[in-house]
């Protein structure tokens, strides 16, 4: 999917008792610097359907957020299901690659200055099919910041990642760079909107190509996204969001999100 080469594109959030606040995990692809307080538990369900003109895929990525303390996020996102049908050629189900990551807010936001985190993640490999991922643990470090003017949140981050290796294929590490905003449409609901772009992961490659050995590892890409989210109740935020990428694809990203702690 194309989360799983970009690191994350496209939609959802909560709040628990109180108006619409920051985007989780599972609205922006693009990582930001808005953690829960500690002791704040919070779940995400997107379903993700992307068509272009090599075929569709569909998958149910999760994310749950733990609040270790007012600075401290740890992160896991499975993906339960993932349904690869090209239109020519092999097709694959199954689940997807486990990501786990840890974030912590080095400097907290002030009239003049962002909010500022570092995160390192990791990419386990729980993929078992060659389609969906790529058989390697990957490793992920990101600069992030956060800063607000007046209704719009905007958050940028640039990160490296170190792929493993699967046999016979020859990978380069990857650059990726993100910028988001969100506009508050009163308390309640919000627009969103980001672009975020990878470099190749394998050499030669053409811009969001695949690797016939290791189609997961992609050439480089660039996607951009909008949407709209909007709270129901006190706890539970709902959103859509529409992605649109280099290679011509096309992904819906209808979700939700809800604060159990």
């Amino acid at each position: 999917m194309m989360k799983s080469t970009l690191r994350k594109v496209a939609l959802c959030l909560t709040t628990a008792l109180a108006p619409v606040t920051g985007l989780g995990a599972q609205v922006l692809e693009t990582e930001t610097a808005r953690l829960p307080q500690a002791g704040g538990i919070v779940l995400g369900q997107n379903f993700e359907f992307q068509t272009s003109n090599q075929g569709t895929e569909f998958a149910l990525p999760t994310s749950f957020e733990f609040g270790l303390t007012d600075r401290l996020e740890f992160l896991m996102e499975p993906v339960a299901y993932t349904a690869i049908r090209p239109k020519e050629g092999t097709q694959a189900t199954g689940v997807g690659d486990l990501e786990t990551t840890l974030t912590y807010l080095v400097h907290r936001e002030g009239t003049g200055s962002p909010a500022v985190a570092l995160a390192g993640e990791i990419k386990f490999p729980t993929a078992k099919n060659s389609l969906i991922g790529s058989g390697e643990t990957d490793y992920t470090g990101y600069f992030i910041v956060s800063k607000r003017f007046g209704r719009f949140d905007t958050h940028a981050n640039f990160g490296y990642t170190i792929l493993g290796q699967p046999e016979g294929v020859s990978v380069r590490n990857t650059f990726n760079g993100a910028l988001a905003c969100e506009y508050g449409l009163g308390s309640r609901s919000k627009l969103f909107a980001e672009a975020l772009g990878v470099t190749a992961a394998t050499p030669g490659e053409a811009a969001g190509s695949e690797n016939p050995v290791a189609p997961e590892l992609a050439g480089s890409e660039l996607v951009g996204t909008v949407g709209v989210g909007t709270s129901i109740g006190s706890a539970l935020f709902v959103s859509m969001g529409i992605s649109y990428d280099n290679t011509q694809a096309i992904l819906l990203r209808p979700g939700f999100i809800l604060r159990l702690h």
